[in-house]
C-alpha cells in the first residue's frame, strides 16, 4: 500500500466526517475530530454499517470541572495506509449524556457499560444498560447516587438491591432447573469469572458473563508514572503479553513526538515480541489439551515452552516482564553469539513441535472436540468486534502487524512472513490458526537472530521533548489479538486537580493526562455468550478457553457494604488480615 500525504488524508478524513468541528493530524495518520455529542451515533452508522469500519475502542476521559471528553478510535486501514480516526466528543460535568453507540453496533457495548458506571455518563439507548464491572447488585450510581428504583431510565429493572441478576432471556421460573453458574472461581478457569449458561438438558440455548473479580487501576497507575517509568507498568497489565503490553506503550508515547527508532533496536523489539508470541501460544495449546483432558500433551508443551523462556531470559534477564522497552528504542542489545545459541535452541524447538503438533491437530478425537463447536460466523466477528486469532479463524484477515504495525519490523521486504487465516470458524479453526501461527513466528524470530548475528548499531535514540495536549496512539498484534493504546499528553501548566500529590504546577511533559487500555480480551470476552449459544453443556469449559482468556487485563471491582451501601477501599494490610481468617476458617 502507497503511503498517503497528510494533505491527502486530512482531505479524506474531512470527505467522511463533515461534522467535524476541528481537526487534528496527528502522527503515522492518526486523525483527531471534535464532534458534537448528538453526531457520534450517525457517524457510528456511518462507519460501521455503510463504510464497514471497525471500532477499535471508546473510552471516556475525566477532564474534571471541564467535563467528560469520550473518545472512539475507528480503523480505517481498508481505505488509507495506517488512517485511525479517533472521534472525540466534549460532555459537561453535570448531567452528561450522550447518545449511544452501543445501539448501533455490539462493539460499542462493553465500553459503553464501563464508562456508565465509572464516569456516570448516560448513554441514550444503550441496549445493555446493566453494570459491566461493578456488581449487579450495586444500589446506586457511583457518581450521582442515584438508586436503581429512583432512575428506571439509567437502570435497569432487574438491577434492583437485593434482587438477583439473572442473564438476558431467562426469567426467575427457570433459574432453578436450567441456569447453571460457572464460577466465579472454577478449576477449570483460573481467574475469576462467572459464566452463566441457560441449559434444556444438556443444551446451551443462553448465555452471559459477568467480570469484575480483577482491579489494579494500572491506567491510573501509568499515569502518574510518566512516560519513561510507565513502561514498567504497562507490562504488568498482563503477564503472558507482557512484551506486546511494551511495544504498545512505547508506539503510543513515541507517537507523541518525532520519534527516531534505531533500526536494531526494531529488530530487538521485534525479536522479543514474537519469543512472547511463540511461548503464549504454546502455553495455550497446553492448556487446550488439558481442557480436553490430554494430560500428556499439557506436560509436553510446557516442557518445549521452557526452552523459549531460557532464551528470552538470557537476553533480558528476565522470564515475564522483561523491562527492556525505552522510548526511542531498548535498553539492552543481543550479543552475536547470544543471537547465535538462541538461534540454534529455536530451531532445535521447531523441529521437536513439528513432529509433535501436526499429527496432534490431525488426530480424530480433537477433531471430534472441536469441529463445529463454538462458532462464530464472520459477521458476527464484525459485530462483536473480536480481534486475533478468534477474528482470523472466522477467515477474518485483520493483523496489526501487516495493517498498521507498531514501532518494530513487520515491513515484508525485511521480514517475511504471512497473516494466517482459517474457514473453519469454530474452536478447531483457532486451534489450526495458532499452530500455524506458532511456525510463522518462529521463523520470524530466527530473521531477527540472523540480522542480529550479522550487524552491530546503536539501540537508542535520544526521545525528543513532547508537546503538550498532544495524542497518539499505539498498537500491536498481541498473541491474542489487536492491543490499543491511546495516550494524551500533559501541560507545562495544568489546573491543581491534575498535579500529581505533593507536587505543585510542575507537570511538564513527561506525565500524559490520560492513557487508555482496550486488551485483546476486553473485545474477546464480550464475543463469549455468542460462540456458548446451541453448544453442549460439556463444551463450555473450552470455548471459554478456546478464546484464550484473560480476565487481568479486562476486569475492574469496587467493595461495597451490603448492609450500608457505602463503598471503601481496603489496604494492603486490611487485605492480608482478611485472607488469613479466611484461611483458618
Amino acid at each position: 500500500m502507497a503511503a498517503t500525504s497528510d494533505s491527502a488524508i486530512m482531505q479524506y478524513v474531512q470527505e467522511v466526517v463533515p461534522e467535524g468541528l476541528e481537526y487534528k493530524m496527528g502522527r503515522e495518520n492518526r486523525v483527531f475530530v471534535r464532534v458534537k455529542p448528538d453526531d457520534v451515533d450517525k457517524l457510528a452508522e456511518r462507519f460501521t454499517k455503510k463504510l464497514g469500519v471497525r471500532l477499535s475502542h471508546a473510552s471516556g476521559v475525566d477532564l474534571q470541572q471541564f467535563g467528560f471528553d469520550i473518545i472512539y478510535a475507528y480503523d480505517f486501514t481498508k481505505y488509507k495506509e495506517r488512517l485511525q480516526i479517533v472521534l472525540e466528543a466534549n460532555l459537561p460535568r453535570e448531567n452528561p449524556t450522550i447518545n449511544s453507540v452501543g445501539k448501533v453496533t455490539w462493539q460499542a457495548v462493553w465500553a459503553e457499560r464501563e464508562m456508565k458506571e465509572f464516569l456516570g455518563i448516560n448513554f441514550i439507548g444503550m441496549p445493555d444498560p446493566r453494570h459491566q464491572f461493578l456488581p449487579y447488585e450495586w444500589p446506586k450510581n457511583p457518581e450521582t447516587g442515584i438508586s436503581p428504583a429512583q432512575n428506571s431510565t439509567t437502570y435497569p429493572v432487574e438491577a434492583k438491591p437485593g434482587e438477583k441478576w439473572l442473564p438476558v432471556g431467562i426469567s426467575p421460573k427457570d433459574a432453578i432447573s436450567a441456569l447453571v453458574p460457572i464460577g466465579p472461581y472454577h478449576p477449570g478457569v483460573i481467574e475469576g469469572q462467572t459464566v452463566y449458561v441457560k441449559v434444556e438438558g444438556e443444551h446451551v440455548i443462553d448465555a452471559d458473563i459477568k467480570t469484575g473479580y480483577h482491579h489494579r487501576g494500572i491506567q491510573r497507575l501509568i499515569e502518574r508514572r510518566g512516560y519513561n517509568k510507565g513502561v514498567f507498568v504497562a507490562e504488568r497489565v498482563c503477564g503472558i503479553c507482557s512484551a506486546h503490553h511494551g511495544i504498545a506503550f512505547v508506539t503510543a508515547a513515541e507517537n507523541l513526538y518525532d520519534a527516531e527508532v534505531p533500526e536494531r533496536a526494531l529488530y530487538i523489539r521485534t525479536l522479543l515480541a514474537e519469543l512472547n508470541r511463540v511461548h503464549s501460544h504454546i502455553l495455550w495449546i497446553g492448556v487446550a489439551a488439558d481442557l480436553i483432558g490430554w494430560k500428556t500433551g499439557f506436560m509436553l508443551t510446557w516442557g518445549l515452552r521452557e526452552r523459549v523462556m531460557d532464551i528470552i531470559e538470557a537476553i533480558t534477564g528476565n522470564r515475564v516482564n522483561y523491562g527492556i522497552w525505552r522510548l526511542g528504542g531498548v535498553s539492552r542489545d543481543v550479543k552475536q553469539e547470544l543471537a547465535e545459541s538462541s538461534k540454534r535452541t529455536l530451531l532445535a524447538l521447531k523441529e521437536d513441535l513439528a513432529k509433535l503438533l501436526p499429527p496432534v491437530a490431525d488426530h480424530p478425537i480433537l477433531k471430534s472436540r472441536c469441529i463445529g463447536v463454538g462458532t462464530l460466523d464472520l459477521a458476527t466477528c464484525f459485530e462483536t468486534g473480536v480481534v486475533g486469532p478468534v477474528a482470523r479463524a472466522s477467515n477474518w484477515k485483520i493483523d496489526v502487524r501487516m495493517d498498521n504495525p507498531p514501532h518494530a519490523i513487520y515491513d515484508p521486504k525485511k521480514i517475511s512472513w504471512e497473516v494466517i487465516t482459517d474457514d473453519h470458524r469454530d474452536m478447531y479453526g483457532r486451534v489450526l490458526v495458532r499452530v500455524k501461527e506458532l511456525f510463522v513466528s518462529m521463523d520470524i524470530v530466527v530473521q531477527c537472530l540472523d540480522y542480529l548475528a550479522k550487524t552491530t548499531g546503536e539501540i537508542r535514540a535520544k526521545p525528543r521533548t513532547i508537546e503538550p495536549g498532544t495524542e497518539g496512539i499505539g498498537l500491536d498484534e498481541a498473541p491474542r489479538g489487536e492491543l490499543f493504546y491511546y495516550m494524551r499528553a500533559g501541560g507545562t501548566e495544568l489546573p491543581e486537580y491534575m498535579m500529581p500529590e505533593g507536587k505543585h504546577n510542575v507537570q511538564g511533559s513527561n506525565q500524559p493526562q490520560c492513557v487508555r487500555i482496550r486488551t485483546p480480551s476486553y473485545r474477546n470476552n464480550a464475543a463469549l455468550p455468542f460462540m456458548l449459544k446451541d453448544c453442549a453443556l460439556a463444551d463450555v469449559p473450552i470455548i471459554m478457553g478456546s478464546i484464550d482468556q484473560c480476565q487481568a487485563c479486562t476486569d475492574r471491582v469496587e467493595v461495597i457494604d451490603a448492609k450500608t451501601e457505602s463503598s471503601y477501599s481496603l489496604s494492603w494490610d486490611e487485605l492480608v488480615r482478611m485472607s488469613q481468617r479466611k484461611g483458618r476458617a
